[in-house]
């Protein structure tokens, strides 16, 4: 089973590019009305969990909130690796791209700067994902890609479709790769503030076979993902 979560991948954004890897056989929106501020951390680790688990993140040390295998879909799983997912094995890294993010608005970073930290780690995740697929029964990557340009970008046509060109590629290479099931997924959308954007109130999600989802919650696919993993294992 291979899973891509991709950060704030937009639905609109999906079908405007015309990106048929993203989209697989189904797509479409996830509903996202029981969490207030759409949180990665509270969203990522409510997907790993299967349940909302946003009320139990304080904001102010969110990033530090780890949960264990344990508390997750991953233990239905002989070996699995789940790359820089928020809420379970986010790089410290991500922690120089928030003070680049603060210093934009406090200090006059240029954009530029940040731009190139943000591609640097996505070429790094990519490089450590596509060097494991094929070992593990279960191999999750997470790319915040659109996410992290997005917040002082999205207004900006450009630099969205050379991001959303680079995540349908990424797409079209697990594809070709393997034969698994493949579950792409956000945590949210975007919305356009200005040249900026901000999270939106629902996320985005594309399966490689016809299961007939209908605006499901981002905590149901714990048990979509449970199901999938004993059927292959039956």
């Amino acid at each position: 089973m291979i899973i891509l979560g991709l950060d704030a991948l937009d639905l609109g954004l999906v079908e405007k590019f015309k990106c048929e890897n993203l989209m697989q056989i189904e797509h479409g929106q996830t509903e996202l009305s029981d969490f207030p501020l759409k949180r990665t951390v509270a969203l990522w680790s409510s997907f790993l969990a299967g349940k909302n688990l946003d009320a139990q993140i304080p904001v102010k040390t969110q990033w530090e909130f780890r949960l264990s295998a344990s508390n997750t879909f991953l233990k239905f799983f002989n070996n699995y690796l789940a790359i820089d997912v928020p809420g379970y094995s986010h790089k410290a890294s991500h922690t120089k791209e928030r003070e680049l993010l603060k210093g934009f608005f406090e200090q006059g970073t240029p954009v530029e700067e940040f731009d190139a930290f943000v591609w640097k780690l996505h070429e790094e995740n990519k490089k450590e994902f596509f060097g494991s697929m094929g070992k593990y029964e279960l191999l999750m990557g997470y790319f915040n890609l659109a996410d992290s340009i997005g917040h002082l970008s999205f207004g900006v046509p450009e630099k969205m479709k050379a991001v959303y060109e680079e995540l349908e590629g990424l797409a079209k290479e697990v594809r070709n790769s393997s034969s698994d099931f493949i579950l792409i997924i956000s945590d949210h959308g975007m919305k356009a503030l200005g040249k900026f954007g901000d999270h939106s109130d629902n996320g985005f999600f594309s399966v490689n076979r016809k299961l007939g989802l209908v605006l499901p919650k981002i905590t149901d696919f714990y048990n979509l993902i449970r199901g999938i993993q004993n059927v292959t294992q039956n």
